[in-house]
C-alpha cells in the first residue's frame, strides 16, 4: 500500500509541478457594434457604433502541467469581475407613416375632444443608452491564450433619443362637429417640420458574455490582453410606457414634440406599436492591460 501511494504521489507530481494564487488587476476598453437591438413594425434600423471601458480584477489559480515529453504548459483557471461604463446606440429611419392619437383636448369650453392624425415623412430617430456593467466571468488560459464566459449585470445610467427635421402633417378630426381643420398652424393643424428629443427609460439587464484573444507578456507582472468579444442581452430593458406618438400640448398647440418610436404605439388602442422589445448587443475588439502579483 505505501508504495502504491508513493507511485501516485509521483505521478501527480509529474503532472503538476507547481500552483499558486494570482491576483490581476487591469484597466480597459473595447469598441466595435454596440447597439440597441429590437425590431420595428414598420422602417428600418440601423446598428451604430459604441463601446466600453473600466477597471476589472481576476482572481487566478495558476498550475505549470508537465506533459509526457518533459514539456511544461501554464494553465490558469479564474473568476473576473469588475465595473464598465458601456454604451449603446441604434438609429431608426422611417419615411412614411400614419399615427393617430384619439379624444384629445383643445382646451376650448365647446366641442372640445378631437382625434389627431398625423403624417409623418423622413423620420430619422437616434437612441443612446449608457450602462454600468458588472461581470461575473469565469476564466480558464493555456499558455497566452485565454477565454472568459459569464453573465454581465447591467445598471442604467441614462438613456435619451433624439430626431431631426421631421415633416409632419397634422389634421383633426372633431366628432361632435363631424368636421375635419387642417391648416389652422395656430392649433397645431397643417405642415411643420419638426425635431424633438427626450429620455428612455432603461431596465436592468443581464448579459450572455464571451471574450477569446491573446496574453502578450511585457514582463514578469505586467502583460496585455487583445481579443474580440460578444455581449447579447436576455431580457428586455425598455421601461418606457406606451403612449401617443405626438405630445399635443392644449397650451401652446403649435408646439407639440413627438415621442421615440421606442415608446410609442400608433393608435390609442394600442394595437399598433413601433418596436416591442428592446435589448443591448455589443460585438468588437477589446484591450486590457493587467497587473499581476
Amino acid at each position: 500500500m505505501k508504495k502504491i501511494i508513493i507511485i501516485l504521489f509521483a505521478a501527480m507530481s509529474s503532472l503538476y509541478v507547481s500552483a499558486q494564487a494570482i491576483h490581476e488587476y487591469s484597466i480597459y476598453g473595447s469598441g466595435g457594434l454596440s447597439t440597441l437591438s429590437y425590431q420595428l413594425t414598420q422602417g428600418n434600423k440601423s446598428i451604430r457604433g459604441g463601446g466600453d471601458f473600466g477597471l476589472g480584477y481576476t482572481f487566478f489559480i495558476a498550475n505549470e502541467k508537465v506533459t509526457e515529453t518533459g514539456k511544461i504548459f501554464h494553465q490558469y483557471w479564474g473568476i473576473h469581475t469588475g465595473l464598465g461604463l458601456g454604451v449603446y446606440s441604434a438609429k431608426a429611419k422611417i419615411n412614411n407613416m400614419e399615427a393617430i392619437a384619439e379624444d384629445l383636448d383643445d382646451g376650448e369650453d365647446t366641442f372640445n375632444l378631437f382625434n389627431m392624425y398625423t403624417t409623418v415623412s423622413g423620420y430619422n430617430e437616434t437612441q443612446k443608452a449608457m450602462y454600468l456593467n458588472i461581470p461575473v466571468m469565469a476564466c480558464f488560459q493555456i499558455e497566452q491564450i485565454y477565454i472568459i464566459g459569464g453573465l454581465k449585470f447591467g445598471i442604467p445610467v441614462s438613456g435619451n433619443y433624439q430626431s431631426n427635421n421631421t415633416t409632419l402633417i397634422n389634421k383633426a378630426y372633431y366628432k361632435d362637429l363631424d368636421n375635419w381643420l387642417e391648416i389652422q398652424e395656430f392649433r397645431g393643424y397643417g405642415m411643420f417640420r419638426n425635431s424633438s428629443e427626450g429620455k428612455l427609460k432603461q431596465d436592468l439587464t443581464v448579459i450572455l458574455s464571451f471574450e477569446t484573444g491573446w496574453n502578450w507578456y511585457i514582463n514578469s507582472h505586467i502583460s496585455v490582453y487583445t481579443g474580440l468579444y460578444f455581449d447579447y442581452g436576455l431580457n428586455n430593458v425598455s421601461k418606457n410606457k406606451k403612449t401617443t406618438f405626438i405630445n399635443y400640448k392644449k397650451d401652446d398647440p403649435k408646439n407639440f414634440t413627438t415621442n421615440s418610436i421606442l415608446s410609442s404605439y400608433r393608435d390609442d388602442k394600442k394595437l399598433d406599436v413601433f418596436s416591442e422589445k428592446v435589448k443591448v448587443m455589443a460585438v468588437g475588439l477589446k484591450v486590457r492591460l493587467a497587473y499581476c502579483k
